[in-house]
């Protein structure tokens, strides 16, 4: 890593030490279905509606809009998820637990056409199953991730918006299990960067156009786990771009984004898995999840219903990135779920001052393991209930 940039990485990790203090379990592999409690209730929908100080982890060009504001909030996610080998659900073998995801935005307008901004939201997936699942005692597995966007965006004219980001990323993995396999256990973290780029066109009164697109980050090697995870310890935050746009009719907005994520281009996720994978645990060519390329859809609705009241309600639906012949070591990342019925609500406390609140359900979804070797019967199902809050400040 660039020593003139660690330092800031290492202040934002310590910004962030309380978000990372409990674990994370996202829904689209380790990405949650959308950033920013404003978005959350609209099923995610945020590339052409930015909302709040935390658009910059959506859309960098966004942040102009939002004006200068702080924005603070948390999503508490209950997760059922867990295993099944060979049709029989082994004891223990089944997590309900509650985790918490905080987040937090922060906007500078420097004039009426340029802003700068830093928005900080937790990515992560993982499972504590509580006891022996097959070949594995008591598996349990964290991946936290800490990814923080400094923007700076601008308005070029009357209708079009540009936005760049520094994307900073922190993450702590901790894995036990797989030690009777031969396989490492324990923690170990580690710093990377990447970068956004963003755009907004107010085509007319009523449409936005956006575009947005997040370079992979790049994270330096976890040691602990250089004999489990494909290229000696890499796991990095893979490169995703989307699509949104936003059609306002008069007290009520409709929204929709495509979002495109490309998993399988990180080895440590995307290569085959036990049993296929050709190279041993730790190499370029070792097992992976055998996670997919991923394509979101999300659709939302915000109607105003006075000045001081807003009501969101929102839909996503990303295509599946589980491999069916790839599910033994999906048993530390049930990643099976897929689906989000979403609402949302804001209300404003003071001239200055807002509460938004939002509900999500991912519905539970199964995985039929069907692969050579120990995946041949591994099941891996997930279901979700997120309730999220946040407090916006008006700065100006």
């Amino acid at each position: 890593m660039n020593k003139t940039l660690r330092p800031l990485a290492r202040t934002l990790a310590a910004f962030g030490a309380t978000a990372l203090a409990l674990p994370a379990a996202a829904t689209q592999g380790t990405f949650p279905h959308g950033y920013g409690v404003t978005a959350e209730g609209m099923g995610g929908v945020s590339i052409a509606l930015p909302q709040d100080a935390v658009a910059g982890a959506n859309n960098p060009a966004g942040m102009v809009h939002v004006g200068g504001r702080f924005d603070l909030g948390a999503a508490f996610l209950e997760v059922d998820n867990g295993a099944v080998l060979g049709g029989t659900r082994f004891d223990g073998a089944e997590d309900k637990s509650i985790y918490v995801i905080p987040q937090l935005g922060y906007n500078r307008m420097l004039d009426e056409r340029q802003s700068l901004g830093l928005s900080v939201v937790g990515n992560g997936v993982g499972t504590d199953q509580g006891g022996p699942v097959g070949p594995l005692a008591e598996p349990e597995s964290e991946l936290q991730q800490m990814v923080s966007t400094l923007s700076y965006a601008r308005k070029l004219d009357g209708v079009h918006s540009v936005g760049v980001g520094l994307v900073i990323g922190y993450q702590r993995l901790r894995i036990q299990g797989p030690a009777g396999l031969g396989l490492p256990e324990g923690r170990d973290s580690s710093y990377g960067f990447g970068a956004s780029v963003g755009w907004l066109g107010q085509l007319t009164p009523a449409l936005t156009l956006g575009a947005t697109y997040a370079s992979r980050v790049h994270m330096g090697r976890m040691d602990r786990f250089e004999g489990l995870l494909a290229e000696r310890g890499d796991l990095d935050i893979p490169e995703h771009y989307g699509l949104g746009v936003a059609w306002k009719l008069g007290a009520t907005t409709l929204a929709a984004d495509v979002l495109r994520i490309h998993w399988a281009a990180v080895d440590s996720l995307g290569n085959d898995g036990v049993g296929i994978a050709p190279g041993a645990p730790g190499a370029d060519d070792g097992p992976g999840f055998g996670w997919r390329d991923q394509t979101v859809w999300r659709v939302g609705v915000a109607h105003a219903v006075s000045d001081t009241l807003t009501l969101r309600a929102g839909y996503s639906h990303g295509s599946q990135i589980l491999d069916s012949q790839s599910t033994f070591l999906g048993i530390l990342a049930p990643a099976a779920n897929r689906r989000h019925w979403t609402l949302g609500a804001t209300v404003s406390l003071n001239p200055g001052m807002a509460l938004s609140l939002a509900y999500a359900r991912s519905p539970k979804e199964t995985v039929h393991g069907d692969g050579p070797g120990p995946n041949a019967g591994t099941d891996l199902y997930m279901g979700q209930h997120w309730l999220s809050a946040s407090l916006a400040i008006r700065l100006e």
